[in-house]
């Protein structure tokens, strides 16, 4: 059903689409998922599916972006029927603002109960048993990409490398490919994506190897 914003635009309900996975390829267990996108309410809503199944599964749940792409996320849970509260006081659920992470000032109105990177700690060293998976949704991940970050984003990924046998984990990347520069991402671009294993465009299909043909080698 056709909602009415108070501007008279429509929109459809998020919890509208039947599953995430019938927008995009369901990742198994212990794979990365590299999203690029070009329809900024398409990635939102393909997360915040994604985000409600984890949860229902018993996931443990980390959300960075925006304090706009998260609210909208929140949202949806509240609207599924998730006392979002009480998750994130139990820290099966982590929303945090993504400025956060990377040094920058942060907004006073995000809600960020611990941060990332101790949030991944405890995750990775916790007890695996308790949660049989980890789903990880990062939005404008190019913020690890930018100049000066490159480290970081390595570092990242080799810091979940190390625990995938002994902790399953799925990595949902929101990239918009229009912001991609080849002079400045296409490195650090690629060498993520080699180590992914599904790339997923909700663009044109392919839009990434249009951007990058030779791999971003130089």
């Amino acid at each position: 059903m056709v909602q009415r914003t108070a501007s008279g635009r429509s929109r459809r309900p998020l919890l509208g689409a039947p599953k995430w996975d019938s927008l995009v390829r369901a990742p198994p267990l212990g794979s990365h998922v590299l999203q690029v996108y070009e329809e900024r309410r398409r990635q939102v809503e393909v997360a915040g599916l994604f985000v409600a199944e984890a949860l229902r599964r018993g996931e443990r749940v980390c959300c960075v972006g925006s304090t706009l792409d998260t609210a909208v996320i929140r949202k949806a849970l509240g609207d599924a029927g998730f006392e979002v509260d009480s998750l994130l006081r139990s820290r099966a659920l982590l929303i945090a603002n993504r400025l956060a992470i990377n040094g920058e000032p942060r907004d006073p109105e995000e809600i960020s109960p611990p941060s990332v990177t101790q949030f991944l700690h405890d995750t990775f060293e916790g007890v695996p048993d308790r949660y049989p998976a980890l789903r990880l949704w990062v939005n404008r991940i190019d913020r690890f990409f930018e100049d000066g970050r490159f480290e970081q984003a390595i570092a990242f990924e080799q810091a979940c490398h190390e625990r995938r046998d002994a902790f399953p984990w799925s990595l949902l990347c929101a990239y918009d490919a229009r912001k991609l520069i080849p002079e400045r991402h296409a490195a650090a671009f690629w060498d993520v994506l080699r180590n992914h294993s599904h790339l997923i465009p909700a663009g044109e299909l392919g839009v990434a190897l249009e951007l990058f043909p030779d791999g971003g080698g130089s």
